[in-house]
């Protein structure tokens, strides 16, 4: 198919949500049907954070996708169902702190840093010039800040057939016109506003327009393998693929990445009487170690090992979104954190977001699909996602959100014991059962998702709006 007659698809976001979605489409438009612009708003393509849990749900949506001998030498073993440890579970709000658990499940946890992971989805990008095979066609534009679009059903040219039914308007750049937008541009998306007051009664729609506070707020370091055995060398996170250190309305996440050479630290205060208050700070911002140190002052020791380690720790307020039930409305479809943003405690969030992407990638290459733009199918297509997906993205979020009371001790029977207590240790079974019990999803299969979904392109359904 000529280029001009090609589906045209904007992504704005190049994350790892967008990223997928181009991949994905990709390998599954085996009709060629698609032509893919992915607009970024930064000079460069670069990934805040440091390590990403791929889980062996997640994995399965990878290998489909083509990524599958790009990824296994960064992982940390190989991809498999053999039951493993995620997480040893610790007390450690105390000098002698212990083992409470161990959080055991199929296929345990790939960790891989998410510049890897990024640069991994990069070189499969279906590029100019990329050696990637090349189904849909894409090109990348960096330094494009979208700042507006309209809808239009204005021909692309005198005489042409094809329409060009959204503009987008970029700061400092021409305007340019696609089929079909698609929003990955993160918790803070330009996107969402935008799509939110175009929808019928918008102030309905207020209170999802910016992210919220959880009241949470994340110390954030990597601390070099190497380092950390010259400081502590018996310090067991040296032979565990993880650990999780709690205590009373705090824990803390530890894991290797890229290969062992580093390990990622993630320290949670959680102020449960904040929930839901403003958050007045920066995003982010480097504070001292002594800062750091001091949330964390009385527990065991080797936990406060790592933290001596992080020379320039930072912190971040945890941000989410309300639960929105809407993800798609005509030509517009929202994925990953533009429309979901939840908290971290489940290390679904990526997760979440690449199967927003493989499940519409699914829906756009299905053979179903015309091989020229229409409105009555980009409308079921959008019906489809908003009932597959807002569901399962809402029973996610509130599952993390769950998670994270539980991992800092706030659940019923905890209420009388303050950081550093001792606590009946029947009541930590209990508890650390329950939590072991919500990552019972880890090692579904997103297959069935997807047959649900491509099922319903041949049955009407309801739409939400």
């Amino acid at each position: 198919m000529s280029e001009q007659d090609r589906i045209r698809v904007a992504i704005i976001g190049a994350g790892i949500v967008g990223l997928t979605f181009a991949v994905a489409l990709n390998a599954f438009d085996k009709e060629h049907k698609f032509a893919i612009d992915l607009y970024e708003a930064a000079p460069e393509l670069s990934e805040i954070g440091a390590g990403i849990n791929i889980w062996p749900r997640t994995w399965r949506i990878l290998e489909q996708i083509g990524m599958k001998d790009i990824l296994i030498p960064l992982l940390d073993h190989y991809p498999d169902l053999k039951r493993r440890v995620v997480f040893e579970i610790r007390k450690s709000d105390q000098r002698d702190g212990f083992r409470i658990t161990d959080i055991v499940k199929e296929g345990g946890a790939l960790r891989i840093h998410r510049a890897d992971f990024q640069r991994s989805l990069i070189e499969r990008l279906p590029l100019p010039g990329s050696g990637a095979s090349i189904n849909s066609t894409c090109n990348l534009h960096l330094s494009h800040r979208l700042i507006d679009y309209t809808e239009t059903s204005v021909p692309s040219s005198p005489g042409s057939s094809h329409s060009c039914p959204i503009t987008l308007h970029f700061a400092d750049r021409p305007s340019v016109s696609c089929d079909i937008l698609l929003a990955a541009d993160g918790i803070k998306s330009t996107v969402r506003p935008l799509f939110l007051n175009r929808l019928p009664d918008p102030q309905r729609y207020e209170r999802y327009m910016e992210p919220v506070w959880s009241g949470s707020t994340a110390y954030r370091g990597l601390v070099e393998q190497a380092e950390l055995m010259r400081a502590f060398p018996v310090h067991r996170i040296l032979k565990l693929p993880g650990i999780m250190y709690v205590g009373k309305s705090k824990h803390v996440v530890v894991y290797p990445v890229s290969g062992g050479k580093y390990i990622n630290v993630v320290a949670v205060v959680h102020e449960v009487f904040k929930e839901g208050t403003e958050w007045t700070g920066p995003s982010s911002v480097q504070v001292d170690q002594a800062e750091f140190l001091s949330c964390f002052e009385g527990w065991e020791e080797e936990l406060r090992a790592l933290i001596y380690c992080i020379k320039q720790p930072t912190k971040w307020p945890i941000n989410n979104l309300d639960h929105l039930d809407i993800f798609a409305k005509q030509r517009v479809l929202l994925m990953g954190d533009a429309v979901h943003a939840m908290v971290p405690h489940q290390g679904a969030g990526a997760g979440t977001g690449i199967e927003d992407a493989y499940i519409l990638a699914a829906l756009f290459a299905h053979p179903s699909s015309p091989r020229s733009f229409s409105a009555s199918w980009i409308k079921q297509l959008g019906d489809i996602y908003n009932l597959v997906r807002v569901p399962h993205a809402i029973a996610m979020s509130k599952a993390s959100i769950k998670q994270g009371y539980l991992d800092t001790l706030h659940a019923p029977g905890f209420e009388k014991y303050k950081e550093g207590d001792d606590v009946p240790r029947d009541l930590l079974d209990d508890l650390f059962s329950v939590v072991k019990r919500n990552w019972d999803w880890t090692a579904t299969d997103p297959e069935k998702d997807r047959r649900i979904a491509t099922g319903y392109l041949e049955k009407p359904i309801t739409p939400m709006l």
